[in-house]
Parts: structure tokens; sequence; C-alpha cells
């Protein structure tokens, strides 16, 4: 059958034959582990610079530097970073596989880029127990053996397909073709996004796969280039997907083309030149301005090299300094230990999102964000991606559902058009549903201008939605003087920690900002989240602040012009209308984290602003 693919199998054969008929590698696991347990000087780190000599190599020596910078370092210890180049292929790259894992001082590997080398390699890895984070293979076979030293460290083409189609779907695109290079990979991705966008309700109207040595694809192209469809998708390497793009303009097939992570490439840009116009791909990193973590970053690798970093160089900074806070957290180098923590450890963020694993290496929390080529330059799609991220927090909400306490449907509910105050209940239904807290303090003045201004009408709907509790305290705000209002804060501050799950901070007008933040810090003692719809709350001791879309202009103008020549059967002002009233979620991830909180939910709505930055690098969440 077609789905059966031989793949990750076969390129295991040539490392099976390695690793079985070389008992090599079981001494030089026993070597490392012996080592491991006496040393107390550097720690050493192999990074693999890739052929075409990208920023990744930059980002993780920056990253070492900060570790080496740091008071306490890493357990004490700096980082030593050993280079190494990769090969074309798995054959060229065997005789460094085999250096490094005759090192025992080498704790973990960071690098190899081509599926083809990380699948035969990961086996070799595995043996010699060498941590493994390859930071770009999203084959599915990298993660398929129950491996315990191999981590991946992107989402893996299932995550690719999913949201490729969601963001078709989006566009409103129902009829696409489908093209595909021969190699395994290609297939794999695929047959992937044939399964998904059917699930979309979107029609496959031609499929054709394609050698990618062959330079004339007009052939393939000439059988569906009459037929009417509104986008092509391509999953092939960076040279023939831009060899078959120049040669679809060139034949007058202009629609959208789809692409994978691996058209993110300086080659896919000069090989197909103007004919790369409106191509739409995958990237795990996005430069928001309104993250700290991130123009942290930038900042610090513009200080040292001059230029922004790419996803290339946020891969690079993420792999080390997630392995340093595995470290960190094992309080050893030892592969056994390192490996059980990275496995386990709680939920890590950084500049390319939130890492989590399961218990085979696989990825959790991270996402893809997408940009379009236009005008010559890279453009964000705002909010494209959420759509998808609230269809798989659904996805596993319908499996706890009871007819009792029917999920609704976030998806749609929130891409409608709705009153202010509709609007704000279901971010308050969707808060209890990320927190599952079952009582939700607040604290009001008992006149109707004042429950109006603390929210409490909202918590009132939202308890006939979700049978919450709502626990009380009032203040007489317009009637006692400063002192005494402060005082009475103070009062139901205890008095609900003691008697709810959670609390809701409205915008208190008038009340000195800082003692806000000492009473919200006091909540953590309790353990007692805290939640805001105010988008301006900048209060870090907060845990949930939810609002609309900020990055999109509901008049289509601005940022999301990029749509205008994307969109079918859609104006772009509608299709703003729908992505604005779209969640956007801030989190506190180290309060859910010293409240035991199930960190599932965040995990799968991965949001893209984190509360209290600093704790992020080094805290996580526990997963359940």
């Amino acid at each position: 059958m077609r789905r059966l693919l031989l793949f990750p199998i076969l390129l295991c054969l040539p490392a099976l034959w390695l690793t079985g008929c070389n008992p090599d590698y079981e001494h030089m696991a026993k070597q490392r582990l012996a080592f491991s347990k006496k040393n107390q000087g550097d720690i050493h780190i192999a990074a693999i610079q890739d052929t075409n000599k990208t920023a990744f190599l930059n980002g993780i020596l920056l990253a070492a530097e900060e570790i080496n910078q740091r008071p306490g370092k890493l357990l004490g210890r700096n980082v030593q970073v050993h280079i190494e180049q990769d090969g074309e292929d798995f054959e060229s790259s065997k005789s460094t596989i085999r250096r490094i894992t005759a090192n025992p001082k080498i704790t973990a590997v960071l690098g190899h880029r081509q599926s083809g080398v990380v699948i035969p390699a990961s086996v070799i890895y595995e043996r010699s127990q060498v941590i493994f984070m390859p930071p770009f293979s999203t084959a599915k076979g990298l993660t398929g053996h129950n491996f315990q030293y191999v981590f991946r460290m992107i989402p893996g083409n299932t995550v690719i397909a999913e949201q490729l189609s969601s963001v078709a779907k989006t566009l409103g695109y129902q009829k696409i073709v489908l093209l595909y290079a021969r190699d395994e990979i290609s297939r794999e991705l695929a047959f992937l996004v044939e399964d998904t966008v059917i699930k979309q309700n979107i029609e496959i109207i031609s499929s054709s796969s394609f050698f990618e040595k062959e330079s004339n694809y007009r052939p393939i192209i000439s059988e569906f280039s009459s037929k009417g469809f509104d986008a092509v998708f391509i999953a092939a390497p960076p040279a023939p997907a831009a060899t078959m793009v120049r040669q679809l303009r060139e034949m007058g097939v202009n629609q959208p083309v789809l692409g994978s992570d691996l058209l993110n490439s300086k080659d896919y840009l000069q090989i197909a030149g103007e004919s790369s116009q409106n191509t739409i791909i995958p990237d795990v990193y996005s430069p928001q301005k309104n993250n700290p973590i991130i123009q942290n970053f930038i900042k610090r690798y513009q200080d040292k090299y001059s230029v922004e970093p790419d996803f290339n160089a946020a891969q690079g900074y993420d792999s080390l300094m997630l392995l340093a806070a595995g470290i960190e957290k094992a309080g050893s180098t030892l592969p056994t230990l390192l490996s059980s923590t990275l496995h386990y450890m709680p939920a890590w963020v950084g500049v390319t999102g939130i890492h989590a694993f399961t218990g085979s290496g696989e990825l959790r929390g991270k996402k893809y964000f997408f940009k379009v080529w236009q005008n010559n330059a890279w453009h964000p799609l705002p909010s494209i991606e959420i759509p998808y991220l609230l269809g798989r927090f659904e996805a596993n909400l319908e499996q706890k559902q009871t007819k009792q306490s029917p999920t609704p449907p976030f998806s749609e509910i929130f891409a409608k058009r709705m009153d202010e105050d509709d609007h704000k209940i279901f971010l308050l239904v969707l808060a209890q549903k990320i927190l599952q807290f079952k009582r939700i303090g607040i604290i009001y003045e008992n006149t109707e201008e004042g429950r109006k201004a603390a929210g409490y009408p909202l918590l009132e709907a939202l308890s006939k939605h979700k049978k919450v509790q709502i626990t009380e305290c009032e203040i007489a705000f317009s009637l006692l003087g400063k002192e005494d209002t402060e005082r009475a804060l103070v009062a139901c501050y205890g008095k609900l920690s003691l008697n709810s799950d959670a609390l809701f901070i409205p915008s208190f007008r008038g009340i000195d900002a800082k003692l806000l933040q000492r009473l919200n810090r006091s909540l953590t003692f309790f353990k007692i989240p805290a939640v805001s719809l105010d988008e301006s709350n900048t209060d870090p001791h907060i845990t949930l602040v939810l609002n609309k879309r900020a990055n999109v202009n509901q008049d289509g103008t601005g940022e999301m012009q990029v749509y205008s020549s994307l969109l079918k059967n859609l104006k772009v002002h509608e299709l703003a209308e729908r992505l604005k009233g779209l969640p956007e979620i801030s989190v506190n991830l180290a309060n859910m984290q010293r409240y035991g909180l199930p960190d599932r939910p965040i995990l799968l709505l991965s949001p893209d602003h984190y509360l209290q930055s600093d704790d992020l690098t080094t805290q996580g969440a526990n997963r359940q």
C-alpha cells in the first residue's frame, strides 16, 4: 500500500549494521557514563555546521557565551562547543558521527540537517548514549523507535500537514493541486497533506509526483493547468520546488503556492526569482515586537553578529539553552539522568516557542507561524495559525467532555461577530477550560455601576454556562478613603484566597499599582491563579490574560494587506473580522508550574506571549 513508507526502516539499516556488528558503540556508552560520573570540568557539546553554512552555529555559540558569562555558569562549569562539519549524506557524515561518539567527553549533539543523515545517525547516537537534538528534521520516523536519547526540536510532518491544511481552509481554498518529489520525506508530507485537506473538505483535483533531478516539469503541469483550482501545494527540496514554481508561472498558473519549511531557503528564492511571489510557508520563528524573550535574543544576537537572527540562529540558540535547562534541572550530565530529565522536565519556553517532550522524544507545544513572499520580502500572515491551535485544543476537550458538560466550538464562536460582552464571556469560558477552576472570586462595589465595572455580570454568565460558583467580596470603593480602601482590599484578597480556585482581576481604577502587584503576588502562596481580560494589564503576577487579536486590523488594512492576493471567495476585511475575535492568550507559565496546574491546554494552544519571562528560561510546567 502507498502509505507503508519504508524510509525510516531502510535508512536505519546502515546504522543498525554499524551498531550491530561493531560492539564499540556499547563500549563508548560505558566510557561516556564513567566520564560523566567523575568529570567536574567543562561540559562538552558537539555542534554540527550544515553544508550551507547557515546561522545555526551562530545561535549555539551565542547561547554558550551567555551561559559561560552567568555567575553560576552551568553547574559551575563552562560549556565547550566542539564544531563539526556535516556531510551531504549519511555516507559522507559517518566519519564525523564516529568521531563524536568515540569522544566520551561529548554529552550531546546539536545538529545534522538532512533527515537522510539524521535518522540513521540517531541509531548510532542512541547506542552510544549521546543526547541527540536534531534541529530541522521533520520525518515521522525520527521518534518512532522509542529511543531514549533522541529529541525532536521542530514540529514534525504531521503538524506541518495539519497546519497547512488549516491555513488553506482559512484562506477559502476549496480545490488544490498536490505536487511532490519522489524522495521519501516529500512523499511522506504529501500523503499527510492529502489526508488532512480531505478532512477540511478541500478537494484535490490533481496529484502528481516528479523526480527532483528533472528539469522539465511542463508535461505534468499541462495535465492540470486548465482546470479550476485555488492553490498548489508542493512538497520538495528547495531547488526542484523552485524549478517547478518557475515553470508553473511560465505556463500561466499564478495561484498561491503552499510549501513546507524547506522552502525557507535562499536557494528557493534565488532559483524561483519573481515566480516565488505568493509562496506561503511555515516557520517556527516569528520575531514579535511585544515578546520580551524574542526581543532580548534579537538584541544580543545583533550586538554579537551585527545582523538580525533568522530561524536557523533561533533553532541553534534554543537547542543549547534547552539542553542547559535540562542539565541544570538534572544537576548532572549523566546520560541516563539527563535523558530522563529532558523527557519529563517541565515545559520550557524559548525564542521559538514552548517545548515539552513525550516519552519517545516527540516535541509538544511548539507550533508553526506562516509567512508569504511578496515584493521581494517575507511578510507574516497575522494570526493565521490560531484556528488550528483552537481546533487542536477542542479536539482534546472532546475526548473528555460529557453530555452534562458540552464543550463549545471555540474556533467557530470566536470567528463570528458578537457583542463585546458576549466575547468576554466566552473568553472566560476558555479561561475556565484552561485552568479548570470551579470557584472564581471577585471584588466589587455592590452598586449597578460597581458590579458592571468589576465585570460581575460576566461572571454571572460564566456561572450559567459552566456552573462555576462565584465567591464574592464587597468593598464600598466610592465611600472609603485611600487607607480604608487598601485595608479592605487586603482583607478581600485574604478571604478569596481561602475560598476560591481562581480570582478575576478587573481594572481597579485609582488603586496604587504597586499595592495591586503585591496583592496579586500574594496569591502565589495560596496557589490561586489570577485571570484578567484587560489587555493593558502588565502585572507580571497575573496568570492568564485573554483578549482579542492585537495584530489584526479589522478594517483589513496595514499588515492584513498581504492577504489581498491570497484569498479565495473572501475579502480581506471579512477575513480580518473572523481573525480579530480569535483569542490572544498571555500566560504566566511559571505560576501554573508553581500551582501544579496541568499544562496540556497551554501546550495545545501554544500562546505567543509569556508573562514573567525571566523565570521561563529555567522553569516549566509538569505535564499530565
